[in-house]
C-alpha cells in the first residue's frame, strides 16, 4: 500500500473505472474528533491529557460552526490540536486506535460493498481528510491499496507543528486530486463510483458517473434525492458534530476526571482542591455536551420520521 501523488499523463485514453471512498461516516462510525481524542487520552502526561480533552470540549461550539461553514478550514484549524505530539507516537497509536476502536466501528456491509467494487474491476482508493496514521491501518485491513489522507508537518525534533501539509484533503481539493489521478491512471470517471456521507464531499461525488450517498447528512440527502443518486443506509449514527464530539469525549473525559481524583489524593490540600475544581469543570462540560448530543439526535430522528 502506498500514498499516491498523481501527475498528468498526456494522450492516454481511459481504460478502467475506480471506486473512491470517504472514511469517517462512510466506511465506519467515526470522526477526526474521535481520532484526536484517542490520542489525547493516551498522552503520557496527565496535565497534557486534561488540557487536550478540556480544550476540545471548550472549542466544540466553534468547531461545529466552522465545520458547517468550510470543511477545509475546519481541518486546518482542528489539526492544530496535534501540536507537540511526536511522529513516532502518532504512528504507534494509529495502529492501536484501529485495533482497539475503529475495527469495531466498521459498518456492517462494508466488506460486501468493497468486494462488489473489486469484483467489478474498479481500482479502489481511500480518499479522506483523516490523518494518514489513522487511514492506513483501516485501508490495509479492508484491502484498499491506494490511500490519500491528511498529513501533518513535523519539526526536526520529531514533534508536530500543528500545520497540515498540502494539499488539504477536503472539498474541492478532493475533486482536483481525483481529476489528476484519473488522468495519470487512465481512469474513466464516467464509469467510476464515489461514496461519501457529508455534503462537504459534494465536489468529490460530482466527479464520477455514479455518486452514492452513504448514511447522508441532511444536505447530502437533499442533493442525492434531487439528482436521483443512490442512497445507501448501512447504519444510523448520530449525524451532528455535537453528537460526535460528545460521544468521543464522554468516556475519555470520565477517565481523565478519575485520574484527576486519584492524583489529588496524592497531593497537598491546596493542590487537591485545584485539581478537584478542574475535574468538576470537565464533568460539567461532558454533561452539557452529552445533553446537546441527545437533543440533536432526537431532533434528527423526528425529521427523518416526518420526511
Amino acid at each position: 500500500m502506498a500514498d499516491h501523488d498523481p501527475k498528468h499523463a498526456a494522450g492516454a485514453s481511459p481504460t478502467r473505472a475506480a471506486a473512491f471512498y470517504d472514511l469517517d461516516g462512510t466506511l465506519l462510525n467515526g470522526t477526526v474528533v474521535d481520532h484526536y481524542l484517542y490520542y489525547a487520552r493516551n498522552d503520557p502526561h496527565l496535565p497534557a491529557r486534561v488540557r487536550r480533552v478540556a480544550t476540545t470540549l471548550a472549542m466544540a461550539p466553534y468547531y461545529v460552526w466552522l465545520d458547517r461553514l468550510d470543511r477545509r478550514q475546519f481541518n486546518q484549524e482542528f489539526y492544530r490540536s496535534y501540536e507537540g505530539l511526536s511522529e513516532d507516537r502518532l504512528a504507534m497509536l494509529g495502529e492501536s486506535l484501529f485495533e482497539k476502536v475503529l475495527q469495531k466501528k466498521l459498518y456492517d456491509g462494508v466488506q460486501e460493498l468493497l468486494e462488489a467494487d473489486r469484483g467489478a474491476g474498479r481500482l479502489q482508493v481511500l480518499l479522506t481528510g483523516a490523518l494518514d496514521f489513522v487511514a492506513r491501518p483501516v485501508a490495509r485491513y479492508l484491502g484498499i491499496e491506494t490511500v490519500i489522507a491528511s498529513r501533518l508537518e513535523f519539526g526536526k525534533n520529531g514533534l508536530c507543528t500543528g500545520v497540515l501539509r498540502p494539499p488539504v484533503m477536503a472539498g474541492p481539493e478532493k475533486a482536483t486530486w481525483i481529476r489528476e489521478f484519473a488522468a495519470e491512471r487512465r481512469i474513466d470517471l464516467g464509469r467510476s463510483v464515489a461514496y461519501a456521507d457529508d455534503a462537504a464531499d459534494l465536489p468529490m461525488l460530482s466527479m464520477v458517473g455514479r455518486p452514492v450517498a452513504v448514511n447522508p447528512d441532511r444536505g447530502l440527502l437533499a442533493t442525492a434525492r434531487s439528482h436521483g443518486w443512490p442512497v445507501l443506509h448501512i447504519d444510523a449514527p448520530a449525524r451532528t458534530l455535537q453528537g460526535k464530539l460528545a460521544r468521543g469525549a464522554l468516556g475519555i473525559g470520565a477517565s481523565v476526571a478519575r485520574a484527576l481524583r486519584d492524583e489529588a489524593e496524592l497531593r497537598a490540600p491546596e493542590v487537591r482542591e485545584r485539581l478537584g475544581k478542574v475535574a468538576g469543570r470537565v464533568k460539567d462540560a461532558l454533561e452539557r455536551a452529552a445533553g446537546e448530543a441527545r437533543a440533536a439526535a432526537a431532533a434528527r430522528a423526528g425529521e427523518e420520521r416526518s420526511s
